[in-house]
């Protein structure tokens, strides 16, 4: 008897080995979060917000019974983090800052391709003799603290050949720092575009726009998974990063630049302001969602930054946090290696 069972398990064993592997089952939902702007329903200005407009994700799932779900948190960075924490989300695009802090305090989380650059733009009272982030020394700044933004106002310090304690920071939320500059309590707000109506009002002068001082100017973010999906999924996240890339080749062809423009304002800002916020600005460039040598050191400098600011307490293991293999894989198969050559740490083109 036990002779004829050992042949049983032993055949048995075979046929499972010699058999092909099942795929995996599909995801019933997947759902992805980004910061989103506006009110009533908020909506995205990134390349996640021209994924869920375009369908570009969805046409991956054709066929299958997945599902997709976009939410858009007001509560940026923060709200973003806290959704990952509850398992609410399965991928997430947000600023590097936040989410590096969401990686040191432990969050699952894996990069699997670049959302692009935010541009980021200083305002000054027309009052105050502001030209230059040289002339901040001695004034008074809001930004909203442990942003992107944040880091960019201290960049453009450094390279002004000043520091935080050259200047007063003000923590003010968007909607806070506009009350500021008009009521005059602030010599000067950095920001992103919402600052660029001021300007027209007669409320402020824009006189720093992170764009103009080369690739390293603009802020930065990632388009990241959770790890407990990827493993679970990982054709599903291939699929996910494939509808990720073709927004990102959309977006970047000259053709499609306006109706881009309209799909972000649905998130309340004209498209005049859209369109003054990136003109000059190639959105082939300023999306590109490989994970290069410039993407790895402009992450460096927000871990760098995140840990001067005591965000965070412990460093980041960044060659432990990025996954190239889907990007690479979507970009080869799409045969955008020309369209998206290597970038060197300083943003220009290896030869």
């Amino acid at each position: 008897m036990r002779h004829l069972i050992s042949s049983f398990l032993l055949a048995a064993a075979l046929a499972l080995s010699s058999a092909p592997l099942r795929a995996e089952d599909a995801p019933a939902t997947i759902r992805l979060g980004d910061v989103g702007f506006g009110f009533g329903t908020p909506f995205g200005v990134g390349l996640q917000a021209i994924a869920d407009a375009k369908g570009f994700i969805a046409d991956e799932f054709k066929g299958s019974p997945t599902k997709l779900e976009f939410t858009y948190f007001t509560g940026t960075g923060p709200a973003i983090n806290e959704a990952l924490s509850n398992g609410q989300l399965d991928f997430a695009s947000y600023g590097a800052v936040p989410n590096i802090i969401g990686k040191a305090n432990g969050l699952d989380t894996v990069i699997v391709a670049s959302y692009g650059g935010t541009t980021i733009f200083g305002a000054a009272r027309p009052d105050v003799e502001i030209r230059s982030i040289a002339d901040l020394k001695g004034k008074k700044v809001a930004i909203q603290k442990a942003t992107i933004i944040h880091w960019g106002l201290i960049s453009a310090l450094k390279g002004a050949g000043l520091s935080e304690k050259d200047i007063t920071i003000v923590d003010l939320k968007n909607a806070d720092q506009l009350a500021a500059i008009a009521a005059k309590s602030v010599d000067a707000v950095f920001g992103a575009d919402f600052l660029l109506p001021l300007e027209d009002k007669g409320l402020a002068r824009i006189f720093y726009k992170s764009s103009d001082t080369g690739a390293t100017g603009d802020g930065f973010g990632a388009f990241l998974v959770t790890d407990k999906f990827r493993k679970s999924y990982p054709e599903a996240t291939q699929k996910v990063v494939n509808g990720f890339v073709k927004a990102a080749q959309w977006l970047g062809d000259e053709k499609n630049r306006e109706e881009a423009f309209q799909i972000w304002s649905r998130a309340g800002t004209p498209v005049d302001v859209i369109r003054k916020s990136n003109a000059g600005s190639s959105l082939r460039d300023k999306y590109n969602p490989r994970l290069d040598a410039f993407f790895v050191a402009r992450y460096k400098s927000g871990i760098a930054f995140n840990l001067e600011q005591k965000l965070i307490r412990r460093d980041v293991d960044l060659d432990a946090w990025v996954d190239r293999s889907y990007v690479d894989k979507a970009v080869a198969s799409q045969k955008l290696e020309a369209y998206w050559p290597d970038r060197g740490t300083t943003g220009s083109v290896k030869n």
